[in-house]
């Protein structure tokens, strides 16, 4: 399956089930964290405003351990295992890239590590109410919460 998300600088289009056979070199990660059907989402410090955490792969660094990385750093969180929960295909900033969407269960909660980037960190049962004007990427984190929340509840059945 795919979903098209349009956001205000392009938009993505998110690859469900097999990797997509035109997959590039990621290039990012979002990290869709769980625990208790609640998702994890931090706070940008500079817009107020809740997404899921994630980032740019660094060099030498693999796309799952940049998951754990910048979860880690902007939630202060750990997981217990990780999977894939969807490729990114993005068309934004007058930019193509790829970026992988990892779904895991948190082993352990802590505090944001980067405090100069993110302000909290925190739970949800729902996703988060942000201010009226949107930033960037969330109907992205919108559109990651719902499915890895749909994931959750399948997997209970």
């Amino acid at each position: 399956m795919v979903q098209k998300i349009e956001e205000q600088d392009g938009h993505m289009l998110l690859h469900f089930g097999e990797p997509p056979a035109d997959v590039g070199e990621i290039e990012f990660v979002s990290c869709v964290a769980h625990q208790q059907n609640q998702i994890l989402f931090c706070k940008w410090q500079d817009n107020d405003f809740w997404i899921i955490p994630g980032g740019r792969v660094e060099s030498g660094e693999t796309a799952e351990e940049t998951a754990h990385r910048e979860l880690l750093e902007e939630t202060g969180a750990m997981l217990k295992d990780i999977e894939v929960l969807c490729y990114m295909h993005c068309f934004m900033y007058n930019s193509e890239y790829w970026g992988i969407a990892y779904l895991g269960e948190i082993k352990a909660l802590g505090t944001p590590l980067d405090l100069n980037e993110v302000s909290e960190a925190s739970l949800f049962s729902d996703f988060p109410e942000n201010p009226p004007k949107p930033g960037p990427f969330e109907n992205q984190s919108k559109a990651l919460y719902l499915a890895a929340m749909r994931k959750l509840s399948e997997a209970k059945n």
